[in-house]
């Protein structure tokens, strides 16, 4: 069959055509707007759409949801805005409120931090997963994030490194961009084993993609792998890839001070005969709604990785479902850790070290259909429309009992829900950068914001 024809219409036994339009950077349009992926939707009754994003989207039709990942844009956000206003029964994937507190790392993990993290127990009647996989023996588990300092630029060496010390963040720490949001430098790494090689982050010497703003991280020992958790709704499926191990973290690389690091856990980065690649090809374990697409366990664990480390199926799925409310997003992936030194018996620590929006799910086998899965529970109605969450500027604080009295951005889509804290308050007061002046450390953004983050999902508790 032609292309022309496999995309006329949806295929035999499906009835409404849900139309989901695509803006999307050129990169995204390769590996996401195939012909796989447009056979796969049709057959589901699904038709996607390139968008013009310079275009009114008023002039380009009606659809039922509108997926975008593009880089930081007012005019495209204005354009997105005045379509909701119009429609507001779009659904959007996602909150341009939700994005923006991803694409800055001293708001995007918040909610992990205030009160000690999330406490998360089993489900009542939980039965583990068969075979099973993760660690046994415990009924809590703790999920926080490191600590962490921001760096602003005109920061000197001498108050960079008396920040540090306030925060009692010690050697080996990582340093990050500020910034994720695609801009050139975003993925830019670092170890820092020597305070005095500071002055090198400071002045771009160590890479070109590592200056101020930056985000200073407390490194914690995880065994050298990191799982990499990708929710598309209420999906989600759970990944293991390389982490910072002992060849970034011995005499060479201290005697180095600091040193600029690779993508370590981007599967992309290793060749396709390597062990890393093997070791990060595989998926561990899938939840949710139809899990049986594209989710058969196919990892091959390193050796050195004990199974006790991979969190079980009951906290991914409760630590998803907590974001997916705290950030307002429904497509995004989060990087986890299980420390090595752990506390008392009966509990379990998690860290989460990162949040991406929109990530490569592309990396994952069969993912034409897990995506398209996503859209399509979308579209049917999973999550909120534009209009749920729709609210003015004047009508985004919270409630005097504790309650959101409109949980949404002005972008109308679904955003952050909270308690005492306002989603605008991650974000700065006028809703941009939230960027302190040199001197703070990330924990005084809590402090602005105030309040704590409500844990919604069940068995989610704060602590």
């Amino acid at each position: 069959m032609k292309e022309a024809e496999a995309e006329s219409g949806p295929a035999s036994g499906h009835g409404r055509v849900f139309r989901v339009g695509c803006a999307l950077l050129p990169k995204k349009v390769a590996r996401y707007y195939t012909s796989a992926v447009r056979k796969v939707a049709r057959l589901k009754g699904i038709k996607l759409e390139l968008l013009d994003p310079a275009r009114s989207l008023l002039d380009q039709g009606e659809y039922d949801a509108i997926v975008h990942k593009l880089r930081p844009n007012t005019a495209w956000e204005q354009n997105l805005q005045e379509y909701i206003r119009a429609h507001p029964g779009v659904k959007v994937i996602d909150s341009l409120a939700g994005i923006r507190i991803v694409h800055n790392r001293a708001t995007m993990l918040l909610p992990l931090r205030e009160h000690g993290g999330l406490l998360l127990h089993p489900p009542h009647g939980y039965t583990p997963r068969k075979p099973h996989v993760g660690a046994s023996g415990f009924h809590t588990a703790r999920v926080t994030s490191p600590m962490q300092v921001d760096i602003n630029e005109g920061c000197t060496l001498s108050e960079a490194q008396a920040l540090l010390a306030a925060a009692g963040l010690k050697p080996p720490l990582l340093v990050k961009p500020l910034w994720t949001d695609g801009r050139e430098g975003s993925h830019g790494l670092a170890v820092l084993h020597d305070m005095a090689a500071l002055g090198k982050v400071l002045h771009g010497a160590v890479s070109s993609e590592l200056k101020p703003p930056l985000v200073v991280q407390q490194f914690v020992a995880h065994g050298g792998v990191l799982f990499k958790v990708y929710v598309l709704g209420q999906r989600t499926v759970v990944c293991q890839r390389p982490s910072l191990g002992e060849n970034y973290l011995g005499q060479e690389a201290k005697r180095a001070g600091v040193l600029s690091l690779p993508r370590i856990s981007c599967k992309s980065t290793y060749a396709k005969d390597s062990p890393e690649y093997r070791f990060s090809a595989g998926v561990i374990y899938g939840t949710g709604n139809g899990t049986g697409a594209g989710t058969t366990p196919s990892a091959h664990f390193a050796p050195t990785v004990a199974q006790s480390m991979v969190p079980p199926d009951w906290v991914t799925s409760a630590l998803s479902g907590a974001l997916r409310e705290k950030l307002g997003l429904q497509l995004f992936n989060f990087d986890m850790i299980c420390p090595v030194q752990q506390p008392a018996e009966g509990e379990r620590l998690y860290h989460v070290v990162d949040v991406n929006y929109f990530p490569g799910v592309d990396k994952l086998d069969n993912f034409e259909q897990l995506f398209v899965d996503f859209l399509k529970a979308t579209c049917e109605g999973e999550g909120s429309t534009a209009a749920d969450m729709q609210v003015d500027k004047s009508a985004r604080s919270c409630g005097a009992g504790g309650e959101a009295d409109a949980a949404g951005g002005e972008d109308g889509a679904s955003s952050v829900s909270c308690g005492e804290v306002e989603a605008a308050g991650l974000l700065g007061p006028d809703g941009g950068d939230g960027e302190a002046n040199c001197g703070a450390p990330a924990p005084a953004a809590e402090a602005t914001a105030g309040g704590h983050w409500e844990a919604q999902a069940a068995g989610v508790a704060m602590v």
